[in-house]
Formats: structure tokens, sequence, C-alpha cells
């Protein structure tokens, strides 16, 4: 009985110390567990209860054009906080506050006396000036914090270009938005030791690290060019009234852009917010995203993949009675009269409809299709900018031979201006497609490039003997239009301009896209221009009328700012060229005889509308006019 006993207190013993050693076995495990694997974040947690963090937001990049010249900057300005736990005399702290940002009491005393919170925010991106204001009245439990808000020096220019940030200083348009990343540095921060209240602790260790700024963009723009080019917008607009005009202007042997700008825009400095959809509607790149048919300006492609495919040759004449019949379809040229004979040159300076027609079909359906996937149209060139539009290219299998002569000269094919001044460039620069981009170079805060951007091939187009054919053609382009007076006296301009209707719901609306395309110097272009023109509201839709003269003045601008010597020193010195005649009275007379009238004065004349009596003209009578300039009647 006595060694049962024994025995069964034996056993208790046992398993009261294996329960013990158990317990003391969890809590070895259990503090191992917390000191060697969760020690960093029991050392965070600890951190955080007995410190406070005070934000230090890093400076973002700033964007240069290719001169260094600043377009989008930062200047300081600081974030107002709160922290209940500090405040000594709430009602002075709110009153004070509430009267300097014009908020409401209530709200700033509700944040000042919640003790539950260790801050809260009472106003973003105050100036300096502000925040000295608030010092000088000794507020206590008023802390800053130092931000950086975005500034761009020309403040409407490049509006579509550039596009904005939010409050936060985060892309949200433009090249903001699509440089993001490398725009924004990483934010830094203060560690502050406090006690259980929130209260800074004195003489104790602050832990400081150090904000990294973003990188810095520098562009292709050129922001003399580029307010060159704006300026011819404001005046194109205030004269024509347009729906939208935009501009490009691009190196051809690059692919570089130097200028692009839009009309409608906005300062960037203060950024209208209230009607969002209004906001990205302007802000939006048209030259990028939107896609229109080009029409006339798009006869220089059909013409450089006729004559490089060789089923053309500058021999080769053509006779025009004013119409094609293709599928029984009867496709008109803009000269209802027909141009007659003419030779291939002739073509192009009077933008036959007729002659590109015929060149469309010698092509044949399978090499105009060629045409396109060569000359980047249908597909996105990978310009560095988002929302690039690919373009709008008829499927194959639908397409019928009508729809393949229209293609020829600029209609059934929709694409961007992007795309269209890419196309052109790639003619006069001797047959290379560039890839288009906006940004040089990415560089650092040390100045050292992080990034460098080199022009990058995206297709041979024609040969560099075509190429040399077509810049001949298209400064007889010029020439045509300025007849022999020099379209900028003493240098060579080559140009092709465009005119084309809009559809609606598939039927043609009664407006008109106006647009020119302009290279210089014509026989090695730096340059190239596309300025184009969305229902112009003046007296006039063609883009000889609209769009021409706008670009005239860039290539002006462009002469003087490079300093460009004269190939034709002659040119400047003759007095013909500054030679007048009177605008005379066709109104109510016939289309034949208007036309031979004006002509015999000495003017070229385009018409719009397809009727046989004059019922309007462009300019007035009795206007005076440059000799051998363009003139504009409409018939019905």
């Amino acid at each position: 009985m006595q060694n049962n006993s024994i025995f069964s207190l034996k056993k208790r013993l046992l398993a009261v110390f294996l329960l013990v050693s158990f317990v003391f076995l969890l809590i070895t495990v259990r503090l191992g567990y917390l000191q060697l694997i969760k020690n960093r974040w029991l050392q965070a947690k600890a951190i955080d209860q007995w410190s406070r963090e005070l934000p230090l937001n890093a400076i973002r990049g700033s964007i240069f054009d290719r001169n260094g010249v600043a377009l989008a900057t930062n200047y300081s300005t600081y974030d107002v906080y709160v922290r209940p736990s500090m405040v000594k005399d709430k009602t002075k702290v709110s009153y004070e506050l509430s009267k300097i940002f014009s908020l409401d009491y209530d709200a700033v005393f509700k944040k000042v006396s919640n003790r539950f919170v260790s801050e809260s925010l009472i106003k973003l991106q105050v100036d300096k000036a502000v925040v000295e204001r608030i010092k000088s009245l000794d507020l206590s439990g008023v802390v800053f914090s130092e931000n950086n808000s975005r500034y761009y020096p020309y403040n409407n220019s490049l509006t579509q270009v550039l596009g904005f940030t939010t409050i936060d200083n985060v892309g949200q348009a433009g090249l903001e938005a699509y440089y993001n990343k490398y725009l924004t540095g990483v934010n830094g921060f203060v560690l502050e030791e406090s006690d259980v209240k929130g209260v800074k602790i004195d003489n104790t260790l602050s832990t400081y690290v150090p904000s990294i700024p973003g990188l810095d963009l520098e562009l292709t723009i050129d922001i003399n060019i580029q307010k060159s080019v704006e300026r011819a917008l404001i005046k194109l607009v205030e004269e024509q009234k347009p729906k939208t005009a935009s501009a490009i202007v691009m190196n051809p042997n690059t692919g570089e852009i130097v200028a692009m700008a839009t009309l409608p825009n906005f300062d960037l400095n203060n950024v209208p917010r209230d009607d969002v959809s209004k906001l990205m509607e302007t802000v939006k790149n048209i030259n990028i995203v939107d896609v229109y048919e080009p029409g006339s300006t798009f006869k220089c492609v059909t013409m450089a993949m006729a004559i490089n495919e060789g089923v053309v040759n500058l021999n080769n004449t053509f006779f025009d009675p004013g119409y094609r019949m293709v599928d029984n379809e009867k496709i008109k040229c803009w000269k209802l009269t027909g141009h007659g004979h003419q030779t291939l040159s002739e073509g192009l300076c009077n933008s036959c409809n007729s002659v590109f027609v015929d060149l469309a079909l010698r092509l044949g359906k399978d090499r105009v299709y060629q045409m396109f996937e060569k000359f980047g149209i249908g597909s996105k060139l990978g310009v560095d900018f988002l929302g690039e539009s690919a373009g709008i290219v008829m499927d194959y299998d639908l397409s019928k031979t009508v729809d393949v002569a229209r293609m020829g000269f600029g209609q059934a094919v929709a694409m961007t201006p992007l795309q269209l001044i890419s196309a052109i460039c790639s003619i006069v620069n001797g047959g290379t497609l560039y890839q288009p981009y906006f940004v040089k170079s990415i560089i650092d805060t040390n100045g050292e490039v992080v990034n460098s951007v080199n022009p990058k091939e995206i297709n041979k187009t024609i040969s560099k003997e075509t190429s040399a054919i077509m810049k001949n053609m298209m400064l007889d382009v010029i020439k045509q239009y300025s007849g022999y007076y020099a379209f900028i006296p003493g240098y060579e301009v080559g140009g092709k301009t465009g005119t084309t209707q809009k559809y609606s719901n598939g039927k043609i609306s009664g407006e008109y896209i106006a647009s020119f395309v302009g290279t210089f110097p014509a026989q090695n272009p730096d340059y190239v221009i596309l300025i184009t023109v969305d229902e112009p509201g003046g007296d006039s839709y063609y883009g000889s009328i609209v769009a021409t003269p706008y670009a005239k003045m860039v290539f002006e601008d462009i002469i003087e700012y490079g300093n460009y010597k004269p190939v034709n020193p002659d040119e400047i010195q003759n007095d013909i060229l500054n030679e007048k005649v009177q605008m005379l009275d066709v109104i109510g007379k016939g289309v034949y005889d208007a036309v031979n009238i004006l002509e015999q004065n000495g003017l070229q004349v385009e018409i719009q509308g397809d009727g046989d009596m004059v019922t309007r003209q462009f300019p007035m009578p009795g206007a005076e006019v440059v000799k051998n300039g363009i003139v504009m009647i409409e018939c019905v």
C-alpha cells in the first residue's frame, strides 16, 4: 500500500516537472522567436511608440530644353501640421490657423483637440512668407514640413507636352506622367523622440534620413523655336478662328521633336481643375493622340513611293479632265475644270487628285499597303509619350480598288500629325524613318548623364536618289505657290499644302482640316514643320491660306535664330518682290470667267464648292494682294 503511494507521488512529480519544463521550453522558444526573428519588427514598433516622424519630401527632378533652359522646376513650400499633445492653447491655435488659411474654425478645432492622433494636416503647399508669419505667432504644437511645388517658368508654353502634376507632385499628364518614375525622388524623414503623450523629449538624439532628389530631363525641345511656333499659332487662331490649331517642328535627321504646340491651352501654373473633362480634353496632345485624314500633304508619300518603286518617272505626263472614274465612282479633283496636260512634277505642284489616283493604281493594292508599313502608318512609332495612336488603315481584305485610289491622295486612311511629319522627314532625309522622341538625356543631381538617347532607325523608306528628287519637287511646289517671288526672299523652302473634309457618322460633315508641311533648307533640311488647322472659321479652309503663312512666320524666325545665310542674295534686293495688285470683284460671275479674270491679273485661284457661280471671294474687292499670290473664290 505504501509503495503504491510512493509510486503515485513520483508520477505526479514527474508530470509536474514535465509540465513546468514544457512551459519553460515554450517561453524559451517564444523569447528566441521574438529576439532572433521578430527583433527588427519589435524595434520598429518601439521606435514608433517613442518617436515622431516628420517627412522630408524629395525634390522632383527638373525639366530643361536642349539648351539648358528650365521648363519645369520647383520652389519651396511647406505643409503645416498640428500635434494636439503639444498644443497649450487650443482656442488660440485654432483661431489663428483658421483665420490665416480661411478654414472653418470648428473643423480646425476638432483637429487641434483630437488627442487620439499624433498629428493632423492643416494645409498643403504653404508659401514661406505665410510660414514665417505663423512662426511669429509662437503657436505651440504647430509644425512644418518643407515641400516642393512645381513651377513652369514659361506658363502656358508646352501645355500638352510637359503636362502637370498633382498637388502631391505626382505626374498626371504629358512628360510629367510618362517620366514620373525618373522625376520622382525618394522621400526622407526626421525622427524625434517623444514621451507617452507625443511631446518631444529635450536633449535626445534625432534621426535624420535625407531625401534623394529626382532625376532631371533634358529635352529635344528648343524653347526659342517653341515660342516662335506658339506666336504663329496665336496669330493663326486670331485670324482663322479654328476649333483647334497645332504644330510640330522636327529634326528630320534624328527624329528629335524640336517644338510642339496646340491651341487652346492653359497656364500650367494655374491648372483649371474645376471641369475635369474639359481639362483632360485640353491637355490631350492631339499631335500624338488624335488621327485625321491628311489629304494632300500625304501626296508626298504616294509620290515618293511611286518614284521609288519605278512605276513612274519625271518624263511621264498625265491628263486631268477634273475627275477619274474608279469602280464606277467619280473621284473629283479639287479643280473641277481639270488641270489638263501636266508633268509628274506639275501634278504635285497642282495637287491634282487625278494624278495621285493614277499613281496609287499603278502601285497596286499590295504596294500601297507596303507603303503604309514602310512609313509607319497603322502602327505606333514608339514616341516617349502616353496615349500614342497607331492610326487607322482599312483592313486589307475589305478595301476595294476605289479605296486604294483615294488612299493615294490622303483619303480613306487616318494618321496622327506625328506620323505624317515623321513620314515626310524620311522623304527628305535620304529615306530613313526615325523614331520621334522628346528626351535627349536623363541626368542625376551631380550632373552626370544616367541615360542618353540616340536616334533610332525604324525603317528604310526610299532611296537617296528618290529623296533628292522629292526635295526638288517639294521646292517646286513652293516656287509655284509664290510664282516668280521667293517664298522667303533669298532662301529655299520645300513644302506641300493639304485640305481634307471631315467625316461624322460615316458621312462628310462639311467641316475641313487644313494643313501645311514645310522643309528648310529645301535641299538639305534641318527642320520640318507641320501645321494642322481643325475647322477653320474664317473666309477660307484651304491649307495655302489658313496654314502656310504661319509656317512661313516660323521659318523666318528659324532663319534669324540659326543665322542662316541666303542662297539667293539677289532676291532680297529685288524690288519686284513688293509688287502688289488689286483684288477685283468677281462675285456673281461664272466660275470660268472669274478664274480667267483673276489669273490674267496675276493671281492664283483656289475654288471652294462645285457650283457655277461665284458667291464669295477672299480677299474682298479692292484689297491689295501680292502679285501671283493665292486668292479664294466660293462657288455654289
